[in-house]
């Protein structure tokens, strides 16, 4: 099936992923999840709150991910109000107004998106505020503090049809079902499941589990369906 697919990069100093079911200690996942992904290329769009989950569902939508930084992490400590003291800040009186908690930042990130819609206005828009370099709402990665730069990569946008191979190197992360990766030396692997689609109440639906290689190199697969975008071998999901 041809797809039409904008390609973009984004990078940025810092960016947090929060793992939701941590609680003291703050890990970050090693990329952005579908979910944020759909969030924000949604705030670029200018799209409200919670409007934009049927719009990145699975029947309408297909997004890819390339990591090009290597992922290399720092520790940062988070300000929060002390909520053991009330939940509103102007409500505490004494000196702990506030707590820390440590957090697992991500530093140096650089990361390439490959969105497709179903809805060609909505890819159109994508398209000429990318090239146009800009957003409605302020790009970020993870928080509002980790702000972030992008631009399109390429010609932007491709028409491209879903193709199969064997020993193919992918170079973008891919689902872990139903696919077997040929382990090479010097290259570092992972494995991690993060959010994939949301209900409209903002609760989770289901979840994703990937391969990724962290320094960003390709990984080589048995056999696969896969898109050629550009200068890459991409899965999207």
């Amino acid at each position: 099936m041809t797809k039409d697919v904008v390609v973009f990069d984004v990078w940025g100093d810092y960016a947090y992923f929060r793992r939701g079911y941590t609680t003291t200690s703050t890990i970050s996942y090693p990329f952005p999840s579908r979910t944020t992904i759909a969030g924000f290329v949604s705030g670029i769009l200018g799209f409200s709150r919670d409007s934009y989950h049927d719009i990145f569902n699975k029947n309408n939508s297909r997004i890819g991910l390339k990591i090009i930084n290597p992922i290399k992490k720092t520790r940062l400590n988070l300000n929060y109000i002390n909520t053991k003291e009330s939940m509103h800040l102007f409500e505490i009186k004494s000196n702990r107004k506030r707590t820390q908690v440590p957090a697992e930042f991500l530093k140096d990130v650089k990361y390439r998106f490959y969105i497709s819609l179903n809805d060609n206005e909505i890819m159109d828009k994508l398209y000429f505020l990318l090239k146009d370099h800009k957003s409605v709402y302020t790009p970020y990665l993870g928080i509002t503090e980790c702000l972030c730069n992008f631009e399109l990569v390429g010609k932007g946008r491709y028409l491209v049809d879903e193709v199969s191979g064997d020993n193919i190197s992918i170079d973008s992360i891919l689902i872990k079902d139903g696919v077997n990766i040929q382990i090479e030396k010097d290259k570092k692997y992972g494995v991690v499941k993060s959010p994939g689609f949301m209900n409209d109440d903002r609760s989770v639906n289901s979840f994703i589990e990937y391969y990724y290689e962290s320094n960003g190199k390709s990984i080589l697969v048995d056999t696969c369906n896969y898109y050629n975008i550009g200068e890459d071998n991409v899965i999207l999901y």
